[in-house]
């Protein structure tokens, strides 16, 4: 299949044999991309942060837990998740606030990676439920699409 030009959410499932100690030898290289993904929007004062990130990512792994990822609050970052949902399979996404095709490069980037290590997985993309748009803060919902706002 070939990959979108753009997505919100670039989403890597393990097989269902897999697991996060599977991640320990490529979550540093996975780790680093985001960080260098996201240099533009870090600010200066916790040049330490990514690394503390990453140490703690990888204790979790190590022991087979899931991470925290990469979610840091910069409103236009990168962000790496690791969700709670399912428990049978290990999976883990890239998002940004609007489509782009940053997510794409780097779901395709690790996947890549991961194929390199024989680690099975599967890409898909877009599967956030992000509900309906909402409007701005203070003035409520968005207007339904076709109609137009009163003046």
């Amino acid at each position: 299949m070939t990959p979108p030009v753009k997505a919100r959410s670039g989403h890597i499932l393990l097989d269902v044999k897999g697991s996060y100690i599977d991640l320990v030898r490529v979550y540093p290289d996975i780790h680093r991309r985001v960080v260098e993904m996201n240099r533009p929007f870090v600010k200066d004062s916790d040049p330490l942060l990514p690394d503390v990130l990453l140490d703690e990512n990888l204790r979790d792994l190590k022991g087979d837990r899931k991470p925290a990822g990469y979610n840091r609050p910069d409103p236009f970052g990168l962000r790496l998740i690791f969700p709670s949902a399912d428990e049978k399979r290990v999976e883990f996404y890239f998002t940004k606030p609007a489509r782009c095709q940053e997510v794409v490069q780097i779901t395709e980037q690790v996947s890549v990676l991961l194929r390199r290590r024989s680690i099975k997985h599967t890409v898909e993309y877009d599967r956030l439920s992000l509900g309906p748009p909402r409007g701005l803060p203070g003035l409520g919902p968005a207007p339904p699409t076709g109609t137009f706002a009163a003046v």
